[in-house]
């Protein structure tokens, strides 16, 4: 678990059985990703700045979920 990643994000859990990452928010909100690698989940663990590490991971996953690739 990465705990306080941000003003907005209270922490982030990754869990290896599903491969999927959760993020919490502060305010309760829970974001569910799936199909996240464990070196992908690290990378934000080791990151200096947890939140874009973050941010580019989810991001590229959105973009991946609304624009499929042909």
């Amino acid at each position: 678990m990465i705990p306080s990643v941000s003003r907005q994000i209270a922490f982030v859990q990754y869990d290896d059985q599903s491969s999927s990452m959760i993020v919490q928010y502060h305010t309760g909100f829970k974001a569910s990703y799936t199909d996240v690698k464990q070196d992908e989940y690290q990378l934000i663990f080791r990151s200096v700045n947890r939140y874009d590490s973050l941010m580019r991971l989810t991001e590229s996953r959105f973009k991946h979920v609304q624009h499929p690739s042909t």
